[in-house]
């Protein structure tokens, strides 16, 4: 099981296009073999900041969701303060 979680931090007034996108990519994100968990949120205290918990069966699940991200044409780059800061865990329990 991979287990992380991925910040990304909005460049200033691309908010709302960074969630109306996302919306749109999260359902299939989710359809993907692989993927157990993936949901996002976002900060109360900044509202440019967003958090994903994700959840995928093994690596290789999430090398495919890594591709299935770049085929689906999001353009992280363009909407993104800096690179996403990804933290990976050891699920013990659930």
């Amino acid at each position: 099981m991979v287990t992380l979680t991925a910040k990304l931090t909005v460049k200033a007034g691309k908010e709302e296009e960074f969630e109306t996108t996302m919306k749109g990519v999260v359902p299939k994100v989710r359809a993907e073999a692989g993927n157990r968990a993936y949901t996002m949120c976002r900060s109360k205290s900044d509202p440019r900041v967003f958090m994903f918990y994700e959840e995928y069966v093994d690596q290789d699940a999430f090398n495919v969701h890594r591709k299935h991200l770049g085929e689906l044409g999001v353009n992280l780059g363009a909407l993104l303060d800096g690179a996403p800061v990804l933290e990976f865990y050891e699920k013990i329990a659930s």
